[in-house]
């Protein structure tokens, strides 16, 4: 693992490099992960471990808390000043998992870190279909915020081995108000949160390796992905809003999100009790209809 960052100067906040934490535990042979390496700044920790996927064993990590050339849902571009943000991808390799299982890993990345920001105290949940939202540390403040993104990228297989999924997360650690990508966007220095991204990272491997280990040690039967599915669905703060899916063809759907199904899909009953299922390769954007983010 390497970390070389300089303490930073200026008037701006106080950023402390992404340091070693408990990674040390987690690593094999005392721990689930094959490696975890940490690196002072890169382009984009996906397209690194997609890479090296052919090589590297499975739960294997990339880490930075410099990412200057990342890509999220969309192909849409993401970048933040050095040490304002974690960069986290993880390369899932499983042995034996049935196809329909491998899409909810980035479900099983999402409900793990809302796991690891509530044992700090943050308040959390997940916006469909691929968002971690969390809520001012205040009593009372204004609502939902989008802290990270999470992009998962499947890597076929080779040697007749099964495809590989490697998902992503950046999680905004201090960005200030003025560095903030969109709006709705926050940090965990903005919203109230003492919390940095050595004891984020540490605590969500943690959480992934233990949900995935959950996963995998069934087979990922109908049982496992049925559970899996309601632990999300319990976090996700879409459930219960009214909101307005925006599709490529310029429709939108408006309604209730009432239930995530068991493809991931998200369905949306009308006033008119229609219902209709949308699925995230299918959706331009997803907001609330009344203009909040969750």
């Amino acid at each position: 693992m390497s970390s070389t960052h300089t303490a930073s100067s200026g008037s701006g906040p106080a950023r402390p490099p992404l340091g070693p934490g408990r990674l040390d535990a987690l690593r094999a042979p005392a721990g689930p992960y094959a490696e975890i390496t940490v690196v002072e700044e890169t382009g984009s920790t996906n397209v690194d471990l997609a890479a090296a996927a052919g090589s590297a064993g499975d739960l294997t990590v990339l880490a930075t808390d410099y990412q200057n050339a990342g890509k999220g849902r969309l192909g849409r571009g993401w970048s933040a000043p050095p040490r304002s943000s974690l960069a986290v991808s993880v390369l899932f390799k499983p042995d034996r998992l049935p196809a329909e299982a491998y899409g909810w890993l980035s479900m099983l990345c999402a409900r793990s870190l809302v796991e690891a920001l509530e044992s700090h105290g943050v308040r959390a949940g997940i916006k469909w279909p691929n968002d971690v939202l969390i809520a001012p540390l205040e009593p009372g403040a204004d609502g939902w915020r989008k802290l990270s993104g999470l992009l998962a990228q499947l890597v076929p297989g080779t040697d007749g081995r099964p495809p590989a999924v490697v998902v992503g997360a950046g999680i905004n650690i201090n960005l200030t108000a003025g560095e903030l990508p969109v709006a709705t966007a926050t940090s965990l220095a903005l919203s109230g949160y003492d919390v940095g991204s050595t004891e984020i990272l540490s605590t969500y491997l943690e959480r992934v390796a233990a949900r995935y280990r959950e996963l995998t040690s069934s087979g990922g039967d109908a049982r496992a992905l049925g559970e899996l599915r309601g632990l999300v669905a319990e976090r996700m703060a879409t459930i219960g809003a009214v909101v307005r899916a925006e599709l490529p063809d310029g429709q939108q759907l408006e309604g209730t999100a009432t239930s995530l199904e068991a493809d991931g899909g998200l369905t949306l009953t009308g006033a008119d009790g229609e219902r209709h299922t949308v699925h995230a390769a299918d959706v331009v954007h997803l907001r609330r209809a009344d203009g909040g983010y969750a």
